[in-house]
């Protein structure tokens, strides 16, 4: 009897791009080369023009999402949370930032999976901090459910931004 295929959580990784190995330089110029499609431009933007951007501010730690050694996606976590945003207390909370997976590997649960194995991530660049936020676009209803998926639950907030569309604030605790 042959044996059942892994099931896709098994294959996804959560790695940081932050460090100096052969690795981490090899899944940074990877995550450089995802694109998303253009409907997906006006939530956020790719590594190209965040990679950057994080890797100039210490609160803010890049990390690919990997599958089978792939990277097939990207991420901040940023420990800096606006009051207006948390939950809680400000310095309980990371936000998720920037998140996606790259277009071809969209629709196969890999941006629920990789939401789902935030905590070991999160617990390694902020210790004591109890839970993930994210704002998304009402009208992201892809990215809603991955998020919902993935352990996040709404929360009683709403942003409004002046330059984009109306954003719900999900949380999600640090298991």
């Amino acid at each position: 009897m042959a044996a059942a295929a892994p099931r896709i959580h098994e294959r996804i990784g959560l790695l940081r791009l932050d460090g100096r190995t052969a690795e981490v330089a090899e899944a940074r110029a990877a995550v450089l080369r995802l694109r998303l499609p253009p409907g997906q431009r006006s939530f956020t933007a790719d590594a190209a023009a965040n990679l950057p951007r994080a890797d100039a501010d210490p609160e803010r730690t890049p990390f690919a999402v990997v599958r089978r050694g792939v990277p097939v996606g990207f991420g901040i976590i940023d420990r800096r949370v606006a009051p207006r945003i948390a939950t809680g207390d400000p310095a309980g909370s990371v936000m998720l930032r920037a998140f996606y997976v790259a277009p071809e590997w969209q629709g196969q649960g890999i941006g629920r999976t990789a939401c789902g194995a935030l905590g070991p991530l999160v617990r390694a660049i902020a210790p004591d901090v109890g839970e993930v936020l994210v704002a998304v676009a009402e009208s992201n209803r892809a990215a809603l459910r991955a998020y919902r998926a993935g352990g996040f639950t709404p929360t009683d907030r709403r942003l409004l931004p002046p330059d984009a569309a109306p954003q719900l604030v999900l949380r999600r605790p640090v298991a």
